[in-house]
């Protein structure tokens, strides 16, 4: 329909302050110059104007500008901004708008209404212009800049991939210059034309030009040489040059004639300047937005009126917010996908429209009955930029719809050329995709990257399988991803072209391991791909495709495939499920591997993995055979970084001996040589060697009393693994040290990392991590006298624990526990926990916890309702020698802390004193701690 045109020449203007508003022109100016508006900013101001003086509710502005859709109050916000913002609203004293509290908004400046007179037409007919489509939600500024770039800028072309909204934004621009253009403005669709011949009878048709005898190009030129006037070429992909030809005719013959195309593909005219149109902004994959969060983005604005507008009043409440956004991102903000999306979920719902765009084939089938034949469905345009390509163009768009997400030039290389194809064509090939809008370019400090839109992608893959050459680009693509993989094995995910290319890796592996891939190709790829996964962390997905691979690995397959496969395997299983003796063998069968292969650097590295393991277990005995063939290997070799290695280990395995003066010579030792780490350290040594020796040391130092230095060493120890970039490496960290803060009871700390350790447990697949967690919840719900709820943690989390064979922090949680039992008289089932952990820790020699559960097992006497402090006395003493024996000095401090009490409490102050005595003075630091404080109480 064409749009309405003014029936007389003669209108009534309205001045205000320094503006002039004409409303049948929809002009605004201020000192004869136009100011930029937007149409529904422009429709506020009109009815303010009608009304002036008065209060117009923010409803009645809503159904004013906004007639026959549905919108949040929100949107009236956003362009009062806009509105105000043009009119300096508030500077300099001016005033027009105000806001009435719980009322809605009164136009307060003075108005003045007059005649003004019409323009002359500089065109013998008017615009042709058809009503502006809807769906121009989000592109107001689009509008804008386009518009006020056609002041300076005569050819501009709207650039951009089918269905991105290019002729929506096109006819909005028509109708935003009328006025400018003095009503001459046209229109002209060149998807029906086919030659330059065509196209020249076409332009002089819609700008009213009469045929005269001679060249029918140099008697339309003429005509317009001195008119001015906007002319928009509609969809000038399939004849681009000739439609850049005849413009560029125009843009050098008629100076005061301005041109605006729309295209998948530019001109490349020397006067033309491109606008690339992008897909309207979606919500970001990211848990718990609200509903007004998520309305906030343009593509569910217009997903949400498009459902409207079906007669389906959608509530977007909190569950059915995080399925429209993701429907929004799965079509990558193209409006005319979302359009569609928004039909089905007016038929279907909301949640099935999301489930049924894992195909996005049944959406390309929807389409709008009136619209051009290329708009009407996604298919229907799709399929016309796929006509319009050359063969060699189609064969890489197909190959390429391999990759998932972003690829590079030499992954399109490597996975389009064919025999009989060179490089250079299949490069020059992308180029041209890219200036087609059928590929996306990212140009930053990494280079050139590339995507399809996933719709496109969905297309491409389907032409690609109806062709029959699926399996040879797939076979191409696995060989690819598993040398760019393999590339990066010494810097696994340390850059984003990697982890860019995951969604590939994974479409890789589903492919090898099908039915169409083969073994060969399927264990070299998943020992290619275990130490991306286990970066970034994917753990359970990494378990997943080691688990598949192991079932597939023959004796014939590579040693090193089957080490990695194996060792990728234990870490992800172990992160995941504990300490079982199936991570166990795991290990050591890839450990065979290296050692087959005389791999000393994995040979340390898995080292380092089972010395995690064991300390995970509290197994000292264990810890110790990994640290003597870790320093084995490391004499072998005889390199410094190595040593360094070995040093981690036999100071991890000193530690948990309770030789403490031993474990910090090695571990000093390790930390001199080992480098600040990357964040791709914990995934080549399976943990941090660094911040192993860090959390390590820490321990060590507050065991035998350096409570001052332990502390520094903490803060170390956690800015160092924050900084790592490498989960894994962080939670440890702050588990490990969180047992200094609750000893010391420095709660803001305690709070601080167990905040950091809850959220990255809560949103990874760390098992014992997440059992961690709880217990530490627990001793902080009773610290803060929650005694009820902090004890039914504690029991969780222990039993979690049992399960996973996660020792580590278990005696922390049941000494705590088992003392809230005897103070609850449950004393009997106080003491059967503590003798179980004390016989587990026995078990495998690990005696650095037996200090504190002989400590807590006399305080369970001493609780509850029938005292026994003969017994509790036996095991304080029993607490205090094995404390003397390991250097533990702030254990052997805290029982005889209570040893004192209970001297004091028979009156015998001065043995009290003598007990304590000689201990205080062995200390050094850590005075202002709450056991030495105390222990300077009875002294004095």
């Amino acid at each position: 329909m064409a749009a309405k045109q003014p029936s007389t020449h003669s209108a009534t203007g309205i001045l205000f302050g320094h503006f002039e508003l004409n409303p049948g022109e929809r002009t605004l100016k201020q000192a004869d110059e136009i100011v930029p508006l937007g149409a529904r900013a422009f429709d506020i101001l009109v009815t303010l104007i009608d009304r002036a003086g008065q209060v117009v509710s923010k409803n009645e502005l809503i159904a004013k500008v906004w007639p026959d859709v549905i919108v949040e109050e929100g949107s009236l916000r956003v362009h009062l901004s806009a509105l105000r913002k043009a009119l300096g609203d508030g500077q300099f004293g001016r005033k027009y708008i105000t806001n009435v509290q719980g009322r809605g908004y009164s136009f307060v400046a003075p108005v003045t209404r007059q005649e003004i007179e019409d323009r002359e037409k500089s065109l013998a007919r008017d615009s042709n212009l058809p009503a502006a489509l809807g769906g121009i939600v989000g592109r107001d500024d689009v509008v804008l800049q386009i518009r006020s770039r056609l002041g300076t800028e005569r050819l501009i072309t709207i650039l951009g991939s089918g269905g991105i909204g290019k002729t929506t934004v096109a006819l909005a621009v028509g109708h935003a210059v009328l006025t400018e253009f003095s009503d001459a403005v046209f229109f002209l669709d060149l998807s029906l034309l086919t030659s330059r011949e065509q196209l020249v009878v076409a332009i002089a048709s819609v700008v009213g030009f009469i045929a005269q005898p001679g060249d029918p190009e140099e008697a339309l030129l003429e005509f317009l040489r001195s008119r001015r006037a906007l002319l928009i070429l509609d969809s000038c992909e399939h004849v681009v040059e000739q439609a850049a030809e005849i413009a560029d005719r125009i843009y050098q013959c008629a100076p005061e004639f301005c041109l605006l195309a729309t295209s998948r593909e530019a001109l490349q005219t020397p006067g033309e300047r491109v606008f690339r149109l992008q897909p309207l902004d979606c919500p970001p994959e990211e848990p718990g937005q609200t509903a007004d969060k998520v309305l906030s983005y343009p593509a569910v604005r217009l997903f949400m009126e498009r459902v409207r507008a079906r007669g389906i009043d959608l509530a977007l409440g909190k569950d059915d917010a995080r399925f429209v956004a993701e429907v929004c991102r799965r079509l990558d903000g193209i409006p005319l996908a979302i359009e569609l999306a928004a039909r089905w979920a007016a038929v279907f719902g909301v949640r099935d429209t999301a489930t049924r765009l894992a195909s996005h084939l049944d959406l390309q089938k929807l389409g709008r009955r009136t619209a051009n034949r290329r708009h009407q469905t996604l298919r229907a345009a799709l399929d016309w930029s796929y006509d319009l390509l050359s063969e060699i163009e189609r064969a890489v768009l197909r190959s390429v719809a391999i990759f998932v997400g972003r690829f590079t030039l030499e992954a399109a290389l490597a996975v389009a050329c064919q025999e009989g194809t060179s490089r250079l064509s299949t490069a020059d090939a992308v180029g041209c995709l890219v200036e087609k809008s059928l590929i996306e370019v990212r140009i930053d400090e990494q280079g050139a990257s590339y995507r399809l839109l996933d719709i496109t992608r969905s297309y491409a893959l389907e032409k690609l399988v109806s062709s029959y050459e699926h399996s040879e680009v797939a076979t191409r693509h696995a060989n690819y991803s598993i040398e760019l993989l393999e590339a990066n094995s010494s810097a696994p995910g340390n850059t984003r072209l990697v982890k860019d290319y995951l969604g590939s890796v994974r479409a890789a592996l589903e492919w090898s391991f099908g039915p169409s891939g083969s073994d060969k190709l399927s264990i070299r790829l998943a020992a290619a791909a275990g130490p991306l996964l286990l970066s970034m962390p994917l753990l359970a997905e990494c378990r997943n495709w080691m688990e598949r691979a192991i079932e597939r690995i023959s004796p014939a397959c590579d040693l090193r495939h089957q080490m990695e496969i194996h060792a990728s395997f234990a870490l992800a299983l172990m992160l995941i499920e504990g300490n079982s003796e199936k991570v166990r063998s795991a290990f050591y069968a890839a450990l065979g591997f290296a050692e087959r292969c005389d791999d000393a650097f994995q040979q340390l590295r898995l080292l380092s993995g089972l010395s995690m393991y064991f300390l995970h277990l509290a197994d000292a005995a264990g810890a110790g055979d990994v640290a003597s063939r870790g320093e084995a290997v490391a004499a072998k070799t005889g390199r410094r970084d190595d040593a360094s290695i070995a040093n981690c280990l036999l100071g991890t395995a000193h530690y948990l001996s309770g030789d403490q003066l031993l474990a910090q010579k090695y571990l000093e030792a390790a930390l001199r040589d080992l480098p600040d780490e990357a964040p791709s350290i914990a995934s080549q040594y399976m943990f941090a060697p660094r911040s192993q020796s860090l959390m390590c040391l820490t321990r060590s130092h507050w065991l035998v009393g350096n409570i001052d230095q332990a502390i520094r060493y903490a803060e170390t120890t956690v800015a160092e693994a924050d900084k790592s970039e490498h989960p894994i490496t962080l939670i440890s960290a702050l588990g490990m040290m969180m047992s200094l803060y609750f000893w010391i009871d420095d709660l803001p700390q305690v709070e601080r990392n167990l905040a950091k350790f809850e959220y990255i447990s809560g949103k990874t697949f760390f098992g014992p991590y997440r059992a961690v967690a709880h217990g530490l919840k627990g001793l902080y719900l009773l610290r803060t006298d929650r005694t009820s709820e902090g004890m039914r943690y504690l029991r969780e989390a222990l039993k979690r624990l049992t399960v996973r064979r996660y020792k580590m922090l278990v005696s922390d949680f049941a000494t705590e526990l088992a003392i809230c039992m005897a103070k609850q008289n449950h004393r009997a089932e106080a003491l059967i926990l503590i003798d179980e952990v004390i016989a587990s820790y026995t078990e495998v020699n690990m005696v650095i916890h037996l200090p504190a559960l002989f400590l807590t097992k006399a305080l369970v006497f001493l609780q509850g309702e029938t005292p026994d402090p003969k017994s509790a006395e036996e095991y304080l003493e029993r607490s205090m020698a094995l404390a003397r024996k390991q250097s533990a000095l702030p254990y052997e401090l805290r029982a005889a802390l209570q040893l004192a009490q209970i001297r004091i409490a028979s009156d015998d102050a001065e043995g009290a004193r003598d007990l304590i005595r000689p201990i205080y003075i062995r200390f050094s630091e850590g005075f202002e701690t709450p056991d030495l404080i105390r222990a300077r109480e009875i002294l004095d």
